[in-house]
């Protein structure tokens, strides 16, 4: 039998001392997750669950690191235990809405993300990455309905702001739009995103200009967009432009 921490074989322990031992585990667990070390933060926490394997909070952690180190099927799996034990847990239904999110299953997505509401109707991120799974979807004036609900619970929520003006530019609604990527600029200035889904605003309106300066903006803040701008079929006005391609060189 493996040896635990102490050096002593499992059953030589009391129910007692295994689970502080198991709380010492998930307390190394969270300080490892803390600093985005995700390796020993998973061992950790996989040692903690080897001692009390009915503590869903340690699942739930668990899920968060595999999923944070992109073990998709890892995290589904955590999430799963976790609902199947404790299926009024909003945050586990919204975690796994997340992963699906992710990997493009859409429909369970909005499934899972629907329950989280449904058990706590003011989960504003429940209601705005339904929203964004929505828009994936195409059913963009159900998106704009979700990020809305989710303003009316965290009104302050820039991410939020970006995310309806993305809505409202697929449906044309570029004066909407241009409203909703300022705002959440200026909730938070740093946010690239929104800077980008401006320049698509802008782009759609025939500013070429406009949508450049702030292109140029959006990538200062965060260069890994330029490689996404040149997958984007949101770019394609401005891909025959000099300086866009100047841009994402």
């Amino acid at each position: 039998m493996a040896e635990n921490e102490q050096g002593k074989n499992d059953d030589e322990i009391t129910a007692e001392q295994q689970a502080k031992l198991a709380e010492r585990f998930g307390d190394r667990g969270r300080r490892y997750a803390e600093r985005g070390n995700w390796a020993p933060a998973i061992e950790a926490y996989r040692n903690a669950l080897s001692l009390q394997p009915l503590v869903m909070e340690y699942y739930f952690e668990l899920g968060n690191c595999y999923t944070a180190a992109g073990q998709f099927d890892m995290a589904t799996a955590m999430y799963e235990a976790v609902i199947e034990q404790n299926d009024s847990w909003p945050e586990a239904y919204y975690n796994l809405a997340n992963v699906y999110l992710q990997l493009e299953r859409l429909g369970e997505a909005v499934e899972l993300y629907e329950k989280a509401i449904e058990l706590n109707e003011a989960f504003a991120e429940a209601h705005d990455n339904l929203g964004c799974a929505l828009n994936k979807l195409g059913k963009f004036d159900e998106a704009v309905a979700a990020h809305e609900k989710a303003l009316e619970l965290a009104p302050e929520s820039g991410p939020t702001y970006d995310n309806l003006g993305y809505a409202f530019y697929k449906l044309n609604r570029l004066d909407e739009a241009e409203a909703s990527h300022r705002k959440s600029i200026e909730l938070t200035e740093n946010d690239a995103n929104a800077h980008y889904n401006l320049a698509l605003v802008y782009a759609k309106r025939g500013d070429t200009d406009g949508a450049l300066d702030l292109l140029k903006t959006a990538f200062e803040k965060d260069a890994t967009l330029k490689a996404f701008a040149l997958e984007d079929g949101d770019t394609r006005p401005l891909r025959g432009n000099a300086a866009f391609q100047a841009l994402v060189a």
